[in-house]
């Protein structure tokens, strides 16, 4: 069992939600999280797959409060944002409260959802709105395993996971879980667009996938509420990136002032990028660029130092004398400055005149700050002051989110609605983007898409593509057939079978060798002609004993009745076969043989064990464990199988 993504809306659960559809407001509850990971018996989970940065809200309670004991697995670049990400949430509601009570405000300046002390697990302590604390966020990350795009793991016996590219962010992936050869492909937040900065999408995600389970894509409700047409993806955003860029240089022309509310990374770095270049070309005055986050230094910085993981044309900038983003520009020339929160852009000495400021759309206290002060600021404005450029008396309000529902509740806060240019800028997958995907997925049996989705999707696709196609619900269980054996086939030995049948045994502690078979794994008796394999309860040391507790198991395999003898291979091809198969397999030397022939072993490493075997001078694995000799097995039966 395992589990795929873990995140959550970091808004407060109790604000209003007004002109919200049917469909979000069931994806965004507001209940408290906990009371959903209820629902889920972590202590079955065997490992956690995320996606992307936005996917790592409930991590921490997950790793730290929940029985779950697993690993998680992400890309770096995922793990490294999605720290910021955690640490971003916890610190802007500290900043926030740190703000209503020094400077003073009214009450709209309070900060939203439940700061009270609650008591969770043994200890009390403050949870804000996220149920966790700094500490259960480093000590979740320790339990993050770095993946590559591409690379096999294999996180329990005969399961294999890899990732592709999502298109979507900064090591945004997609997962294929591969079980017997059974594919599912797990389509998270992705993008199709290429006009962005992050890696392509890779569509080989859907190459022999039978299954696939599309975890996120844009509400139709959503698209219809804000003119989102089945256009090309590179266009549509192209054309609202520009649209976002040129309201804000056209205030900037006036010598006003921008705020750009979005998250320091993502989408904001492109229209960071396109502004600033703009203007450049243009010969108008830079702005001072100001990001209020306490993060946004590390993530700015976090896109020129992983270019491996950009788009081509990003790529293409590392081998030139610049850098993938104007950011690392704008600071040399002193127009890039990082501020944590208000307290601490009232310490910096940032020059006045025009300002570019980016906020968080989780920092309300900081939004609401500004625009009360620019407004302000307007009203004492002369046309002396403006004539002799000292003075602003306008000011924009830029807003990118495709959150629609909580870009509406940033609206209703604020009190300059007037001046908010709201341009949804949305990368996620259409309707109609999923049904270019399955069109395109030749082996695909099942699809399962949110209920929203479903209703979208035409009633034929089914029939057309020959496909089972499903719907999901928030917190309801969906069961597939898959229509494939789970279980891995063992046959007992004729002659094992007949002596238990014959002394009226229904349980016997059988002693034997474990022989790979095509598709199969057989128990025989170790010498048919003595013992037939059955134990009496007296043996010293059975050769296959899977349940002994305070010993190593062991087996014996050989290759009899298959079309392929392992004996006559060389160590190095056995290991090349199995490191194909996704195990860390290498060959080493046996210091206790002299017989050059004989002395070279097939060592395995696996996260549940290690494995040796021996393949001259009597054919042989030894497993330090359980699960690491059921591994083994199982791959050395798919190499038996595939030669």
């Amino acid at each position: 069992m395992f589990v795929v993504d873990c995140g959550w809306p970091t808004e407060s659960y109790d604000d209003e939600q007004p002109s919200i559809s049917k469909s979000q407001a069931s994806k965004s509850a507001r209940e408290n999280p906990r009371d959903a990971l209820s629902s889920v018996n972590w202590g079955r989970v065997d490992f956690i797959l995320v996606s992307n940065y936005e996917q790592m809200t409930l991590l921490p309670y997950i790793t730290e409060y929940t029985d779950f004991t697993g690993p998680v697995y992400s890309t770096e670049p995922t793990k490294v944002y999605g720290r910021c990400v955690l640490e971003e949430g916890l610190q802007i509601i500290d900043s926030n409260q740190y703000a209503a009570s020094n400077i003073g405000s009214t009450s709209s300046m309070q900060p939203t959802g439940d700061v009270n002390e609650r008591n969770l697990g043994d200890g009390s302590w403050k949870t804000h709105i996220l149920p966790y604390t700094q500490q259960d966020i480093d000590a979740a990350m320790e339990k993050v395993h770095d993946v590559r795009l591409n690379e096999i793991i294999t996180p329990v016996p005969f399961v294999q996971v890899f990732a592709r590219s999502s298109g979507y962010c900064i090591g945004g992936a997609n997962w294929t879980v591969e079980y017997k050869n059974h594919r599912t492909a797990f389509i998270s937040t992705s993008a199709f667009a290429t006009c962005l900065h992050p890696q392509e999408w890779d569509g080989s995600i859907l190459e022999k996938a039978q299954a696939i389970v599309f975890c996120d894509a844009v509400d139709p409700a959503e698209a219809e509420n804000h003119e989102l047409r089945p256009i090309p993806p590179n266009v549509q955003v192209s054309q609202r990136i520009n649209q976002l860029c040129s309201t804000a240089i056209s205030t900037l022309k006036k010598r006003s002032r921008v705020m750009l509310i979005g998250n320091p990374y993502g989408k904001t770095q492109d229209i960071l990028q396109v502004v600033a270049e703009n203007i450049i070309s243009l010969n108008l005055p830079l702005p001072q660029f100001i990001f209020v986050s306490p993060v946004a230094e590390r993530t700015l910085q976090y896109g020129n130092i992983m270019g491996e993981w950009l788009c081509a044309a990003k790529q293409a900038m590392l081998y030139l004398p610049e850098y993938p983003f104007v950011d690392k520009d704008l600071r040399q020339k002193g127009h890039l400055h990082f501020v944590k929160s208000l307290s601490d852009l009232a310490a910096k000495n940032i020059p006045q005149g025009i300002w570019f400021v980016v906020v968080s759309p989780q920092d309300t206290a900081t939004i609401e700050h500004f625009i009360r002060q620019w407004q302000q600021d307007a009203k004492q404005c002369s046309s002396t002051d403006m004539a002799s450029g000292t003075g602003t008396a306008n000011f924009s309000v830029l807003m990118h989110d495709d959150d629609v529902a909580r870009a509406q509740r940033i609206v209703n806060r604020i009190s300059a609605s007037n001046e908010v240019a709201f341009v949804p800028v949305s990368q996620r997958l259409t309707w109609h983007a999923i049904e270019e995907c399955l069109t395109s997925a030749s082996y695909v049996q099942h699809v399962v898409v949110p209920s929203y989705i479903y209703s979208r999707l035409p009633a034929s696709l089914s029939s057309k593509l020959d496909l089972k196609l499903l719907e999901y619900s928030y917190l309801q269980a969906t069961v597939i057939d898959l229509d494939i054996d789970r279980h891995l086939p063992l046959s007992i030995q004729k002659e094992v079978a007949l002596r238990l049948k014959r002394d009226g045994k229904q349980h016997a502690v059988v002693s034997g060798r474990l022989v790979l078979g095509p598709g199969e794994i057989r128990l025989e008796s170790i010498d048919s002609s003595s013992s037939d394999g059955v134990s009496d309860g007296n043996e010293s040391k059975p050769e296959v004993k899977l349940a002994a507790p305070n010993r190593e198991p062991f087996a014996s395999v050989t290759a009899g009745d298959t079309h392929c003898d392992l004996s006559n291979w060389p160590p190095e091809k056995l290991a090349n076969e199995l490191n194909d198969l996704g195990l860390n397999a290498s060959v080493v030397i046996d210091g206790l043989q002299t017989n050059p022939k004989e002395n070279r072993l097939v060592r395995i490493v696996l996260p549940s064990g290690a494995a040796t075997i021996r393949m001259h001078g009597g054919w042989s694995v030894d497993c330090t464990s359980v699960n690491a000799q059921w591994a083994v097995l199982d791959s050395l039966r798919q190499v038996l199988g595939s030669n």
